[in-house]
């Protein structure tokens, strides 16, 4: 036992001996540790030191440290670059950075700075005015963040300061460019909208909105079809689809709604917009309202219409006295006397009626010329063969007014593509120019002959007919050639306008030359030195044609004929009876439409003159209705002789059943010419019909 307890004793001992030195080895180690740990740390803030100084150095951003310990403020070097400071003139306190704060500014910005600091927030930001070494203020926007104590203490505040002068530059010069683009929008007369390379419209502008009364939204995509009229819906969005895929511009006029339900006429038009690479990025377009402008214009054919309308009712009018009158002086001539003064006194009489029917024809066929609605009726035609025969027509006219008339052409023809009427009318129309200016003892010549190729007014180039009209008259000065070919041009004339005229031949024969696609030019040497008018035609290939046929016209085969003349003017109607009976014709006269028919019925004429403006309740164009539902008439020609002689109304009297249609004061030649038809149509036919 005793061994035992020694034993412990001894253990005992060196266990107590050990412990301090096993103490000290752990102390040792605790001691090393927590060196090691100091100098980790020391060098972990060496290396943040290090990569905050490299940051103050990298960016352009302006920093600034605020130690809130001891109260001091560090700024970097991008201070100088942005505000013209040193960091050292700002000073170590926070004192110099408000010192630079706007005294605007200055309150709010120091009050929230504090706000944050001892409000236990993380950050803290704001926007002010900074001024700079200059003394001028540039915009900053400020945010500082705060670093606390493991208690919640703030320690130290870190931030950045940015320069916002050149962004606000920019911001103001998009303010500037919107506003002067919504000006621009606003101040167009018209109503703006704006699509996505597809089509889809996103954008309308104010104008529209206004307008329709419906949001902008309510008519993006395809939305904005529902604001148009049904009517022209379908054609408007084929031609917004063709334009958008490329097939056909958009340039269109249709009707929108406005916000009351009404209609109005736009003239709408959409261009795409593309970018360097030639791609669609949007589609642009604007709608001009034109309602006003489609007012006036519907309007203005209104106003055409009746004018029309007036014309043809003024020609009527002036035509139906001129009838009996030109018809008495076809008796006359007929009848013949040897004593000169009814000679003279007869050709006075044609002569004058025969000028007052060309200036009705002339007022009428300048006005359908100014509206495109003329005719032409072209054929290939010998244009020698029309200058000699208009020539000769006016030969007595220029003869009596002590003028000669001389024609130089070549023996062959010269074909042309023309209406034969109104190449005639053209050389009438100069002719009669000339003779009008030209005095007792002057001449006029007239020269046809092919000449060389030469532009037309399409710019094309053909061989060419040129007609020349020469006087040795009166003559133009500069200022009149300028205007001798608009309507009612006319030289300056004295108060007895012993000239007359309407002033509209020679826009006739400008407007007649021209839709036979030639031209016609004048020349003068001055006043009192003459002038000349050229007209110049397309050459047409020649041809053959037989001229052996000669027409029927002796007067032996006259007889036997009858003629049913229809007119309501009594002295129209009983001159037209007597020339005829003169002519050999045998003839019955009628005052009004249905006793005309009942006499057709009775006795079948073989040629009916009717006029077609009758009382009664039976116009013209009732009457050849009437006879070309009777069997019996089923051969009777119809002749309408009418003071209506627009396009318009021998449309209708052909429809009517009219064969030919002549205008009063029919020539004594026209109307036996339309006579002599019907014979040769009847011999022609030879129906046995009852006498």
């Amino acid at each position: 036992m005793n061994g035992t307890a020694c034993q412990r004793s001894e253990g005992t001992t060196a266990r107590g001996q050990a412990e301090p030195a096993l103490r000290e080895s752990e102390a040792r180690d605790r001691a090393a540790s927590a060196e090691a740990a100091r100098l980790e740390a020391e060098a972990a803030v060496r290396r943040s030191e290090e990569q905050y100084r490299l940051v103050n150095r990298a960016t352009n951003d302006v920093i600034w440290d605020w130690d809130l310990e001891t109260n001091r403020v560090y700024w970097n070097g991008a201070v100088i670059q942005h505000f013209g400071c040193t960091p050292e003139e700002l000073g170590d306190g926070p004192e110099g950075w408000y010192d630079r704060i706007h005294p605007e500014d200055k309150d709010r910005v120091i009050g929230g700075v504090h706000a944050a600091i001892d409000g236990g927030c993380e950050c803290w930001t704001d926007e002010y005015r900074f001024r700079k070494s200059d003394g001028s203020y540039a915009p900053v926007l400020d945010r500082g963040y705060i670093g606390r104590s493991a208690s919640g203490v703030a320690t130290r505040m870190i931030g950045s300061m940015l320069d916002l002068t050149e962004r606000h530059r920019a911001e103001a010069a998009l303010r500037e460019s919107e506003l002067f683009h919504r000006q621009t929008l606003e101040s167009i007369p018209g109503m703006v909208f704006a699509t996505r390379p597809d089509g889809y419209c996103e954008f309308l502008s104010e104008q529209w909105v206004e307008f329709t009364g419906l949001p902008a939204e309510q008519q993006f995509g395809d939305l904005w079809i529902d604001v148009l009229h049904p009517d022209d819906r379908e054609r408007v969005f084929a031609a917004w689809r063709a334009a958008v895929g490329g097939l056909a511009p958009y340039d269109l006029e249709y009707r929108v709604r406005r916000r009351d339900g009404g209609y109005q006429w736009f003239k709408v038009r959409g261009r795409p917009i593309r970018d360097a690479s030639n791609r669609i990025v949007r589609w642009f377009g604007i709608a001009i309202n034109i309602h006003d402008l489609k007012l006036a214009e519907q309007a203005l054919r209104d106003a055409d219409r009746r004018k029309d309308e007036f014309l043809a009712m003024l020609a009527h009018e002036l035509r139906n006295p001129l009838a009996p009158v030109r018809t008495a002086a076809a008796m006359l001539r007929r009848v013949g006397s040897a004593d000169p003064v009814q000679r003279r006194a007869r050709e006075v009489i044609d002569r004058q009626v025969t000028h007052m029917a060309r200036l009705i024809d002339d007022l009428l066929d300048i006005s359908r010329i100014a509206r495109g609605r003329i005719q032409l009726h072209k054929e290939r035609c010998d244009l020698v063969r029309i200058v000699r025969q208009t020539a000769e027509d006016y030969r007595a006219n220029l003869e009596v007014a002590g003028v000669a008339l001389s024609v130089i052409a070549p023996d062959e023809p010269l074909w042309v593509e023309g209406d034969d009427t109104r190449l005639a009318q053209m050389l009438g129309n100069l002719l009669q120019n000339a003779g009008k200016f030209t005095d007792a003892g002057g001449r006029v010549s007239v020269r046809v002959e092919a000449g060389l190729p030469g532009p037309g007014r399409d710019g094309g180039v053909f061989g060419q007919a040129v007609i020349t009209v020469e006087d040795s008259g009166v003559g133009m000065d500069p200022a009149l050639l300028s205007r001798l070919f608009d309507p009612f041009s006319q030289a300056e004339q004295g108060l007895a306008r012993s000239k007359g005229g309407l002033g509209l031949g020679l826009a006739l024969v400008r407007g007649l030359v021209e839709l036979h696609g030639g031209t016609v030019a004048a020349h003068s040497d001055g006043p009192g030195r003459g002038s000349m008018f050229t007209l110049r035609l397309p050459l047409a290939a020649p041809i053959a044609r037989d001229q052996s046929a000669a027409s029927d016209r002796d007067e032996a085969s006259r007889h036997g004929v009858r003629v049913l003349v229809i007119e309501d003017n009594h002295d129209a109607a009983e001159s037209l009876e007597m020339l005829l009976t003169l002519s050999g014709y045998e003839v019955e006269t009628a005052f009004d439409g249905p006793t005309g028919l009942t006499a057709a019925r009775k006795r079948p004429p073989d040629v009916v003159l009717c006029d077609l403006g009758l009382p009664g309740g039976m116009d013209g164009y009732d009457v050849a209705r009437a006879i070309r539902a009777e069997p019996s008439l089923a051969s009777t020609r119809l002749v309408a002789l009418s003071g209506y002689g627009q396009d318009e109304d021998r449309r209708r009297s052909r429809e009517a059943g009219f064969d030919k249609h002549l205008v009063k004061p029919a020539e004594d030649t026209a109307l036996m010419e339309a006579l002599s038809a019907g014979r040769r149509e009847m011999r022609s036919t030879a129906s046995p019909l009852p006498r």
